[in-house]
């Protein structure tokens, strides 16, 4: 913990950006402190967190962020907040100290952190780690669920999700381990270009020393050799079929110890979650855990009791022959790849939603491939069909449920049907887990009417 800074904010003035469950969190952990508070949030606030937020001595605005927000000396800002928001410039033209809520959470709490970031994998690679190093006390945090800034003055092995939209904001924020899993585009309506993204998630490492780890995919590269080379970190390598720090040989998953022997972990197919892209997330886990100080064994162990996450190729449910999967954690061109690559044969696909202002043309040779017919819908519906127009057949959708019944009809039995978006959920849900829960309603619906 940083007491220095801690025993700063006593007395200060703070405005935190933002009233979602990381501003809520940095807003009470802040008043813990001493600090005297004020959370700003453009929307509107629920009278819930009103009242958790009053109980606190916490004042707040909603429907706008005045200029009440500038009257401060540290401004604290929610994952989601972009760095060009107009309050955002305000406080940094007035020389007003810009944070967010990751940094705060580092500054105020102790012991050990091991930080996940990437464009894909990032929550099932926290997850899996979180769960072979239960024994150890891992505490999930970060956009898994529970913000840092939840444990001020606590201590712990903190297992954290950490966004591009995180990493932006950091000052002394050290990983004792580092994981990126991969960095492809995405996010580029926020950052403004590929650069400025691929900048953001590679600052996750550089704070590191020489006795910190960086690990990293060898099978990704620009991004990802830049941040091997900037790094002090100790750099250590996951791999497909090729020695690594961890890899795959033969169909199996093996660790490099410290010996120089590879030991033999499991076999792919005693994992329960599917698909090259989750070998390669349980590489990530067992190489981080593994660094951490777990062994063989209780890395085994994990990865093989680790049932998969919701909305991440989550098999439905099968209707006359017809198998559905729910990908809704698959918001970009990168995620539909690796959801596509997961069946052996070619699928009926859902695609659409808040289109992000990313480039779909990367899919072209995998929706040729692996794409027998395509349901689009949401406002990416007209990019889509002008992207793959040529290289499927396309039909328009008009919600999820008018998606999932024009996908069946054009199914036969034996044929697979897979939500995976490429695309935000904002258009017409909340986020993509009540866009995942409305297609696994759809499902249900839908098999009611046909076998009711």
């Amino acid at each position: 913990m940083d007491r220095e800074f801690a025993l700063w904010l006593k007395g200060k003035k703070v405005a935190v950006i933002g009233a979602g469950i990381s501003g809520v969190s940095a807003a009470k952990a802040l008043a813990r402190m001493g600090a005297v508070v004020f959370l700003s949030e453009i929307n509107y606030i629920p009278e819930k967190v009103k009242k958790e937020l009053s109980n606190h001595n916490i004042q707040f605005e909603e429907g706008a962020n005045s200029d009440k927000a500038l009257d401060v000396d540290l401004m604290v800002l929610s994952p989601g907040v972009p760095p060009d928001a107009p309050i955002v410039l305000k406080a940094r033209e007035k020389g007003i100290r810009v944070i967010g809520e990751l940094e705060l959470g580092y500054r105020l709490t102790s012991g050990k952190y091991i930080a996940v970031t990437g464009t894909n994998g990032k929550t099932t690679v926290v997850s899996l780690i979180s769960h072979i190093l239960a024994p150890m006390g891992a505490i999930p945090v970060g956009n898994i669920g529970r913000p840092l800034s939840m444990f001020a003055m606590q201590g712990g092995l903190f297992v954290i999700e950490v966004s591009s939209f995180q990493l932006y904001t950091i000052e002394q924020f050290k990983p004792d381990i580092a994981v990126i899993t991969n960095i492809s585009e995405d996010h580029i309506d926020w950052h403004g270009d590929f650069e400025s993204y691929c900048a953001a998630k590679i600052k996750i490492t550089e704070n590191q020393e020489p006795n910190d780890f960086l690990v990293l995919n060898g099978e990704d590269n620009g991004c990802m050799n830049r941040a091997a080379y900037s790094s002090k970190a100790q750099v250590k390598f996951i791999r497909l079929n090729a020695e690594a720090d961890a890899f795959t040989l033969n169909d199996r998953l093996y660790l490099m110890t410290e010996s120089g022997k590879a030991a033999e972990i499991a076999r792919i197919d005693e994992l329960k979650i599917k698909g090259q892209h989750n070998v390669m997330n349980a590489l990530f886990a067992a190489l981080a855990s593994h660094l951490a100080g777990a062994d063989i064994e209780t890395i085994r162990n994990g990865l093989l009791t680790f049932e998969g996450l919701p909305h991440r190729l989550q098999y439905v449910d099968e209707i006359h022959g017809v198998k559905f999967y729910n990908d809704s954690k698959g918001t970009n061109p990168h995620a539909v790849k690796w959801a596509l690559k997961a069946f052996d044969k070619p699928v009926i696909l859902i695609m659409g939603g808040e289109d992000k202002g990313v480039d779909f043309s990367s899919l072209v040779s995998d929706i040729w491939k692996k794409v027998k017919f395509l349901v689009v819908m949401g406002k990416a519906t007209d990019k889509l069909i002008r992207t793959f127009s040529r290289v499927t057949e396309i039909v328009k959708a008009s919600d999820i449920n008018d998606a999932v019944l024009k996908a069946y009809q054009k199914a036969e039995p034996g044929d697979i049907i897979v939500l995976s978006p490429g695309c935000a959920s904002f258009d017409m849900f909340r986020n993509y887990k009540e866009r995942g829960e409305a297609f696994v309603n759809a499902v249900r619906e839908l098999k009611s009417q046909e076998c009711g």
